[in-house]
């Protein structure tokens, strides 16, 4: 063997690794940077309710929210967080300013209390870091669109707190192929926990209560809160697209935007627990269940949708997993006066499955997040949940857009 020949592995060898370091590397900073910017919009959300919490001031912020959306509305992409995901995923080939205002937008949303979760802003953000390392550092289309889906796993990882779930999120499989997304998911959520323990604390746990412990009856008791949680989430699929339509009948998008703001602003001001992603809000699930509130409970999980679905429809940016979480995890808590028999916790979980899955369209992704997202507590009615929406939404109608 010649001088040359012995030479050639050790030079293809850094090509080979390429493709892994850019993964991993990239994965990391994008968790960081996605834990800076979820810090941010924590900012401007405690910043603006710190103000007060009066019904009158409810409206106001709202609006004044709703104004700042519509001034930044024309100057943004209309697509839903699916479709953003996508975007993301080819870095080459985004409208920088566009993403950026789409940033901007999303920012806003959250903090003048959408009900809706910061993934959109989140994905923006990772999104433009992605386009500018993409350019320096990539040497072909394919390493350019491997930056993106590592940004893209990076931020969805670090905000759920599931790799696997966030690798498994855009097509909702999770195999062999997958191995570079989800080795960039996990560094995401490394570099993401890091750095939000410095900047912000540790994330918010849910609060959802400690399963004692799996009864072969809870197995068919938790069909009923899992069927409580897949009867608002397909409210919210089959009115959903009415809702869009009959608040995008005006042309200007600008005047779209504060037609919604005014529905969800009355909303709000009526019922102030439907404000924000739900992520911090379950607290307000268990405390209407230890005073029994079953048909509070029971509202509040259909109002919680109708708030989204009005956001999402009129130019509010964010996504739709954490509202879908609170939702079902409240109708499933409201089905504990039929079902007393059954421990708190089961009903949450099993009506946050089933609600998630129908809403999501993504089963797999939606029990990795969630069994993630709840530390393995009440996994087997969790799997129950997402069973009986798997179930459910072969008869309901393709979702228009995936939120």
């Amino acid at each position: 063997m010649s001088e040359s020949d012995r030479a050639e592995p050790e030079e293809l060898a850094p090509g080979r690794w390429r493709p892994l370091v850019i993964a991993v590397g990239y994965g990391a900073v994008a968790g960081a940077v996605a834990a800076l910017a979820l810090a941010l919009m924590n900012g401007v959300q405690d910043l603006v309710w710190s103000v007060s919490e009066a019904r009158w001031y409810v409206f106001v912020a709202i609006c004044i929210g709703g104004i700042l959306l519509a001034l930044l509305r024309g100057n943004t992409d209309d697509a839903d967080l699916q479709q953003q995901i996508k975007a993301a995923a080819d870095p080459r080939s985004l409208h920088r300013r566009r993403t950026a205002l789409l940033a901007v937008s999303a920012i806003i949303a959250v903090g003048f209390g959408g009900a809706i979760g910061p993934e959109a802003g989140l994905i923006a953000i990772v999104s433009e870091l992605s386009a500018l390392v993409s350019l320096r550092i990539t040497r072909s289309q394919a390493e350019a669109r491997a930056v993106g889906e590592a940004g893209n796993a990076a931020v969805l990882s670090g905000l759920y707190g599931s790799p696997p779930g966030a690798a498994a999120y855009d097509d909702d499989t999770l195999g062999p192929g997958k191995l570079l997304t989800l080795l960039a998911a996990i560094a995401g959520l490394v570099g993401f926990l890091v750095v939000y323990a410095l900047v912000s604390g540790r994330p918010t746990d849910l609060g959802v209560p400690s399963y004692p412990g799996f009864r072969a009856v809870d197995l068919a008791l938790a069909v009923v809160p899992a069927v409580a949680g897949a009867a608002v989430a397909a409210g919210y699929v089959l009115v959903g697209p009415m809702i869009a339509k009959l608040l995008q009948r005006p042309r200007s998008v600008a005047v779209q935007t504060l037609l919604g703001t005014l529905v969800f602003a009355a909303l709000a001001t009526a019922w102030p627990v439907i404000r924000f992603s739900g992520h911090h809000e379950f607290g307000e699930i268990l405390t209407m269940v230890d005073e029994r509130a079953w048909l509070a409970l029971a509202g509040v999980a259909v109002l919680k949708l109708l708030a989204t679905a009005v956001n999402l429809a009129t130019g509010w940016r964010g996504g739709a997993i954490f509202p879908l979480l609170f939702a079902g995890a409240a109708a499933g808590a409201a089905t504990l006066a039929l079902v007393p028999g059954l421990h708190p916790s089961a009903a949450i979980v099993a009506g946050m499955g089933a609600a998630t899955t129908i809403g999501m369209r993504k089963p797999l992704a939606v029990l990795l997040i969630c069994a993630f997202i709840l530390h393995g507590n009440a996994l087997i009615p969790l799997i129950v949940g997402v069973g009986i929406g798997l179930i459910v939404a072969q008869f309901l109608p393709e979702q228009e857009k995936s939120h």
